[in-house]
């Protein structure tokens, strides 16, 4: 470490990383400081480790790879976009060096024609193993896709002086963008509130529509001139009020579409967006309830999902962070009143135990970086032969 520490070309490396980062700041371009220290660090340990001035590079017989696959290959492209806490990445790539001096080397990655080129240079210190997660940017195509599909994962290594040293190429499954995967015990239920858009204009023309039904077609969310106390709340309930009249105009009717494709059968679930239940006029519950959910957000309010065993409903708080909450099942449309829902949703509440009651907080998830899923009419077509 200390002949490193000496090295003029690491000396000098070192002082043009300073002086670029010095740049960075006075021309006002480092918008993450913490990152971007970070990124230098990194990159400072990186030149230190590889600082073989003079030396051979490291023989290809003294490296090791496993390419892994820790998801048995399937992608399910709306929990790559977010920050899903029990998730996976598409493989991980564990490079072990034998040898007795570091071995730089770059890393590369495409599911062809889904995703983006991965590149990344990777330093593997003497005697030490490094696990490079392989996590492609997806395409917009692979959100679009409806229908799980096979496709091919290539990963390279490639010395600096261009020598191959891995190629591997292994089969992965695209799954549609609107699935997501529950994992176990529901651990990624606060991914739901991906499927709720509240600008999808499908949903903001099912607002337009409620106006219909609420006096002086006013929906101000939370917002109200009254000084009485209970006033947000009554509002609340009538613009909950108005989108679901809205709804059952809209003649939507309950079908089962859960159904996925894979080896998570019992994990994953098909969600409709917004979009495509409302053109369709047709959903299970969990569909029907993020278009309330997304109607609710669009409106500034804050929705809320329920999730108890085998079905699902919505909910709105009657005030902006109140614990007071509307539950409604939406699943007695088109026929059902607003009352019956409403009054469907307190007998789950009542029937349920706490324990087996999952709350979907879509304000808590956004919080989080949980966003709502592109609107998908909007995206590219498929890859040609997909």
């Amino acid at each position: 470490m200390h002949r490193a520490l000496r090295s003029s070309g690491f000396l000098a490396a070192v002082a043009l990383a300073a002086a670029l980062l010095s740049a960075a700041i006075l021309l006002g371009r480092l918008r993450e400081s913490e990152e971007a220290i970070a990124d230098l660090r990194a990159s400072m340990l990186a030149m230190q480790k590889a600082d073989t001035t003079g030396a051979a590079p490291v023989s290809p017989l003294l490296i090791d790879y496993q390419l892994d696959l820790p998801g048995r290959g399937e992608v399910f492209p709306a929990m790559a976009a977010g920050p899903a806490p029990e998730y996976w990445p598409v493989a991980v790539l564990r490079i072990t060096n034998t040898a007795d001096r570091p071995a730089a080397q770059i890393v590369t990655a495409e599911i062809h024609e889904w995703s983006r080129r991965m590149e990344r240079t990777i330093v593997v210190g003497a005697r030490e193993t490094e696990r490079i997660q392989i996590q492609p940017e997806l395409l917009p195509s692979a959100h679009r896709n409806e229908e799980i599909r096979a496709a091919l994962l290539d990963v390279r290594a490639v010395a600096l002086d261009g020598t191959v040293l891995f190629a591997q190429s292994r089969p992965v499954l695209i799954h549609g963008g609107s699935e997501i995967f529950w994992g176990r015990r529901f651990a990624n239920a606060q991914m739901a509130a991906r499927w709720v858009t509240p600008h999808d204009p499908a949903v903001l023309e099912l607002v337009s529509e409620a106006r219909a039904f609420i006096p002086r077609g006013r929906m101000g969310g939370y917002v109200t001139s009254s000084r009485d106390p209970g006033a947000v709340a009554a509002q609340v309930r009538r613009q909950a009020a108005a989108v679901y009249r809205a709804l059952q105009r809209s003649g939507i009717t309950y079908v089962s579409s859960i159904f996925v494709m894979g080896e998570f059968v019992n994990e994953a679930q098909r969600i409709r967006l917004p979009a495509e239940t409302l053109r369709l006029r047709s959903a299970n519950c969990m569909d029907v309830s993020v278009v309330f959910a997304s109607a609710m957000e669009n409106l500034d309010m804050q929705p809320l999902l329920v999730i108890v065993p085998g079905h699902a409903f919505a909910g709105v708080r009657l005030g902006k962070d109140s614990e007071e909450v509307l539950y409604l099942d939406l699943t007695v449309l088109p026929d059902g009143s607003f009352n019956s829902a409403v009054s469907r949703a307190r007998g789950w509440m009542r029937k349920t135990t706490p324990e087996e009651v999952l709350v979907v907080d879509v304000a808590a998830a956004r919080s989080l970086a949980i966003y709502p899923i592109a609107d998908s009419s909007r995206r590219p077509a498929l890859p040609t032969g997909a």
